[in-house]
């Protein structure tokens, strides 16, 4: 009965942990607001963000009859000049986390509408730093807003605030399905050895998820808005490498569970020496 019930444990062990490894990743960094800000800051270097960003920009300044026409191309390749040279400057990332804070605490507060962001604070770093020489003068905008979802990505953040709770709740059956298997088995080093296999095979079960979903997701994107277009594959580019960074150690302590198992089992086995 005892192998029995190590088994079942096990099995227990594996399938929560499948389910509790993704749901702790977005419980640690997207409902965390200094965990989604820490993910996302990165994101704040990347070429294809910093065009985004000055095209809205721009827009909202060709909208306020701020730059004539003739004038968007080149005032564009200013803008986008002086983001490029300033991404290490200090205050031009903290900006960017500042955007992500913000958006951050609006998009988990109640409310309905799309989802959108202030860009002010990375507004007021760039404008600030342009070229005096150009021959319009520039003032930062009172506010510069980008939709990056829709009002269905607003109400799906309840489950993703959620996450906290059932990725407690999984990660304390992981362990006490773990512990139960250790404790039932006749021999614990194999049992060691069989939940090591375990997190071997949740790393790669997740991380051909990963590969699966990606390109799902990424073409489900609902947002017409040309900023959320070249923004949310960055996001989800950054959140499948994250969470293949976790899976990579998973695997590691899997096998080296399995190491120790197995030499655990074979030192078990030796006759003692009188």
């Amino acid at each position: 009965m005892r192998p029995v019930v190590a088994v079942i444990a096990g099995l227990v062990a594996f399938a929560a942990a499948v389910v509790t490894v993704p749901l702790l990743w977005v419980s640690t960094h997207v409902a965390d607001e200094d965990g989604y800000v820490r993910f996302s800051s990165e994101l704040a270097t990347d070429q294809k963000l910093q065009e985004a960003f000055v095209a809205r920009l721009v827009d909202e300044y060709v909208q306020r009859k701020d730059i004539p026409e003739s004038l968007q191309e080149p005032v564009t390749s200013a803008l986008i000049a002086v983001t490029r040279t300033t991404t290490n400057q200090p205050g031009f990332v903290e900006a960017w986390e500042q955007t992500q804070r913000d958006l951050h605490r609006s998009a988990f507060k109640d409310g309905d509408g799309p989802l959108t962001v202030s860009l002010r604070p990375m507004a007021t770093f760039v404008t600030s730093r342009l070229d005096r020489n150009l021959p319009i003068s520039l003032e930062v905008p009172g506010e510069v807003r980008a939709q990056i979802g829709t009002a269905q990505d607003r109400e799906r953040l309840v489950w993703v605030e959620r996450s906290q709770t059932w990725s407690l709740l999984g990660l304390l059956v992981v362990l006490v399905a773990a512990t139960v298997s250790l404790v039932a088995a006749r021999s614990r080093p194999l049992a060691l050895a069989g939940l090591g296999l375990g997190a071997l095979a949740t790393a790669g079960v997740l991380r051909v998820a990963i590969e699966i979903a990606v390109p799902e997701v990424t073409e489900r994107a609902e947002s017409k808005s040309p900023f959320a277009r070249a923004v949310q594959p960055l996001l989800v580019d950054r959140a499948a490498a994250s969470l293949t960074d976790w899976l990579v150690w998973i695997a590691l302590g899997g096998g080296a569970a399995v190491v120790l198992g197995v030499l655990g089992r074979l030192m078990s086995g030796r006759p003692r020496r009188g």
